[in-house]
């Protein structure tokens, strides 16, 4: 029988500062880590308030440097566009932060989509005025100093390659052999073929820019929060320096925003934009195509991460392999007219 969630969590809690816990609840979103809701007293609030315990997935932190994670998460909370982080365990195993509750009839998350570069025109907006506050958000983070981790566009791609071409030769190599393992190859091997195509998402990137600047890099709907009347985000996992279109495609790529929002958001974005030159326009469309390109490399990743483990398969992780599988089919079918 399963332990009951207050058993289970108890040593995170006690390790946080928590004392006088009275509710305990898992929350859904997110596709690697576990976040719990925690109603709890800490010795950095007076009276009894309302947390974030977010325990880091073993895959995730494979592709993820938790120390730039949180240097970047609290460069983003100090400016109140990110909740605040009140615990970090000593071995970055697990954050505390702040809670803030959501309107479950008119949820941000509801915004969810999946996007190509050149989306299906849309007349009816979901948000009406999305496109201001998503504006604010990205202006936001730009002007936040930017971190100490760089990773632009082009050297994300070359370390997936590496991680990925290493993957695969090891899946090739195992002894044992089973579908799950054959359908990652077969994703692989269909992404590596587009080399060409990618090489030229990333010329286009590379002819706008300027400068780099702070990047979230996955500012999904799942990752915003509504409050008071302003967006925050969360999931700081690959934030970075990097390119300036990176948080923008990803909003592009992830929300359901009508065409005349999107043309609204990505004009403005762009007008006087320090870090890019006027030719940032054009470029867009390959912004959006290089997120999707570099979700379909995080999942096969992820996707290896649960499936491997020395060099042998492992048989309780292959049925959330197959989960990540079926993002990473999700991911190159949104490229698949770019492919």
């Amino acid at each position: 029988m399963a332990q009951p969630l207050t058993t289970t969590l108890l040593p995170y809690l006690e390790q946080a500062g928590l004392s006088q816990v009275s509710m305990i609840a898992a929350l859904t979103q997110g596709l690697s880590n576990q976040n719990y809701y925690v109603r709890g007293l800490h010795p950095t609030r007076p009276n009894g308030s309302e947390w974030v315990l977010r325990i880091n997935s073993w895959a995730s932190s494979q592709i993820c440097n938790r120390d730039h994670e949180v240097q970047n998460w609290q460069l983003a909370s100090r400016v109140n566009l990110a909740p605040e982080l009140v615990y970090i365990s000593p071995d970055k195993q697990f954050y505390l932060s702040e809670f803030f509750e959501q309107n479950q009839t008119n949820c941000w998350s509801q915004l969810i989509s999946a996007n190509g570069s050149h989306p299906v025109t849309r007349l009816q907006a979901k948000w009406p005025g999305a496109e201001e506050l998503l504006l604010k958000l990205l202006n936001g983070l730009k002007q936040l100093p930017s971190p100490q981790n760089v990773m632009g566009v082009e050297q994300q791609w070359q370390v997936y390659q590496l991680r990925l071409v290493k993957m695969q030769q090891q899946l090739s190599a195992a002894k044992t052999k089973c579908q799950t393992a054959e359908r990652w190859i077969n994703l692989y091997d269909q992404l590596l073929a587009q080399t060409p195509l990618v090489d030229e998402m990333l010329a286009q990137l590379s002819a706008c820019l300027v400068n780099l600047q702070f990047s979230h890099r996955d500012l999904n709907p799942y990752n915003i929060l509504v409050v008071g009347g302003r967006l925050k985000c969360i999931d700081f996992e690959y934030a970075c320096s990097s390119h300036p279109l990176c948080d923008l495609a990803s909003i592009i790529a992830s929300h359901s925003l009508s065409s005349e929002q999107r043309r609204w958001l990505i004009a403005n974005y762009l007008k006087d934009h320090p870090n890019l030159n006027p030719h940032a326009d054009k470029a867009v469309p390959a912004a959006v195509d290089l997120y999707w390109v570099f979700a379909l490399c995080w999942a096969l990743q992820m996707a290896f991460d649960c499936m491997m483990s020395d060099g042998k398969l492992k048989e309780d992780g292959l049925c959330q392999s197959q989960e990540y599988l079926g993002y990473a089919k999700q991911y190159r079918d949104l490229i698949v007219s770019r492919f």
